[in-house]
């Protein structure tokens, strides 16, 4: 048995998105991580404008992310451009059962998406930062990769203002598309704290709102025609 402490990678194939950014696929599960249509304008329109804009836009001047699968690094790299041009304080953690070693994420090419040269280095922060500690990326954006399974996981109640939810699609993981899951991601965000995921599928959107969420749906990135934005009702029930 390995140390607790001991961090296995894995090495998935680099593929090229429709909008030019790379993705990574996995053989095992034909998956990869992001839309083929683009990875880039996905995450940008999944987590940064439905998510942190959307919050950013309800007053939060310090929004705290949770976020479902680390993956490679993608949300948690625009989180930290969205504070660094807002002005808005974000504190980032995230849980990945499986992490990408970091040569292969050192490939992938989103610092050169942004024009920003100082933008452009806090990948690099981002994907060598330790895991299973926080690490302050810049003044404005921390972050805490931490190395485990969410089923195992412990959160702490009403912790959160947003869930990222980035889990790989219902066909491969349809484990981490139930009631239990929601429930678990339910319970760590804070009243009025909202999840995104770029899912739109009813069963999805039904075990959500079975759980006690308030969920729309809103235009998908392109190539997909929805994605879903869940609210946890504030302490007045509203």
């Amino acid at each position: 048995m390995k140390p607790k402490n001991v961090v296995e990678y894995i090495r998935p194939e680099i593929r090229e998105t429709g909008d030019g950014s790379f993705t990574l696929y996995i053989a095992d599960i034909h998956e990869t991580y992001h839309s083929h249509h683009g990875a880039f304008q996905e995450s940008v329109h999944v987590f940064v404008e439905a998510g942190l804009r959307h919050l950013l836009s309800q007053g939060l001047q310090k929004i705290s992310v949770f976020e479902l699968g680390f993956g490679t690094g993608l949300n948690a790299f625009l989180a930290s451009v969205f504070a660094q041009r807002n002005s808005v304080e974000v504190e980032f953690h995230s849980i990945e059962k499986f992490p990408v070693h970091t040569d292969v994420l050192g490939k992938l090419n989103y610092e050169s998406l942004v024009e920003d040269d100082y933008l452009k280095k806090f990948f690099d922060a981002i994907i060598k930062a330790p895991w299973d500690k926080w690490s302050t990326i810049t003044p404005l954006f921390s972050l805490r990769k931490e190395w485990g399974d969410f089923f195992e996981f412990q959160p702490e109640l009403n912790a959160y203002d947003l869930l990222f939810f980035d889990a790989f699609g219902f066909r491969a993981q349809s484990e981490l598309w139930q009631k239990s899951i929601f429930e678990k991601s339910f319970d760590l965000l804070k009243p009025g704290g909202v999840l995104v995921t770029y899912a739109a599928k009813g069963v999805v959107r039904r075990t959500m709102e079975e759980v006690g969420f308030s969920v729309e749906r809103l235009p998908g990135a392109p190539g997909k025609r929805e994605m879903l934005r869940a609210t946890k009702p504030n302490q007045q029930g509203g």
